[in-house]
């Protein structure tokens, strides 16, 4: 027997921005309840339990926590022979990005880490011959920062619009078809093809000589 269906529609992607909900996703219990296990399928909390190996109320309280910053809804309910209900809850989407702007917004380490993520990507271009000197890493933190944001933005705007269809589909197959949807609606969009091309240019003004120019 089933009842308490939620109505809350299914994102391919959903962009975390706001600081203090990123601050709630940094907690390793609610990290992986989410993005191991409810971004996958449904589950309830005695499921998560024995998955986790942490007791059911503690992964209670964890499910409450995501419930209030909206990235987890309870799906359906459904009664087992012996009376008990049995509440199983979902994600609001196959696939959450913690948003740039709201990381380096946050409190303590998580704008570090924020930033260093960002640091690092710029650096290790150096291994494909993309050498940005010192004092030009800021300016490309920035213009990836700006290109990552736009992308972020367009992307979680892709509605799935038959989500039984898509649950029925092979997760490569999900993953393809994502793929190419996403990419689809990025070169559609105006500003993400400005800001790629800034960023295109500034990679190619830093590229050694001899390594993929004309």
């Amino acid at each position: 027997m089933e009842n308490g269906s939620t109505n809350a529609p299914l994102k391919d992607l959903e962009v975390i921005t706001d600081a203090n909900k990123i601050k709630v996703l940094f907690e390793p219990t609610r990290a992986s309840i989410i993005f191991e296990y409810l971004v996958n399928a449904s589950y309830t909390v005695k499921q998560l339990s024995e998955k986790l190996g942490k007791n059911p109320g503690t992964i209670l309280h964890h499910i409450q926590k995501l419930q209030d910053i909206g990235v987890v809804v309870q799906e359906r309910t459904e009664m087992t022979p012996t009376g008990i209900v049995q509440r199983y809850y979902r994600a609001t989407a196959k696939e959450y990005r913690l948003g740039i702007s709201g990381m380096m917004e946050a409190n303590g380490g998580v704008a570090q880490f924020a930033k260093d993520r960002l640091k690092s990507i710029v650096s290790s271009l150096s291994v494909y011959g993309i050498e940005i000197p010192e004092s030009q890493v800021e300016e490309a933190m920035g213009v990836l920062r700006r290109l990552i944001e736009r992308e972020n933005a367009v992307n979680s705007d892709l509605p799935i619009a038959d989500e039984k269809s898509f649950h029925k589909l092979p997760p490569s197959l999900r993953g393809d078809a994502s793929r190419i949807m996403r990419r689809f609606v990025l070169d559609e969009d105006s500003e993400y093809q400005r800001l790629r091309e800034e960023w295109h240019r500034l990679l190619r003004s830093h590229r050694k000589v001899g390594i993929g120019n004309d």
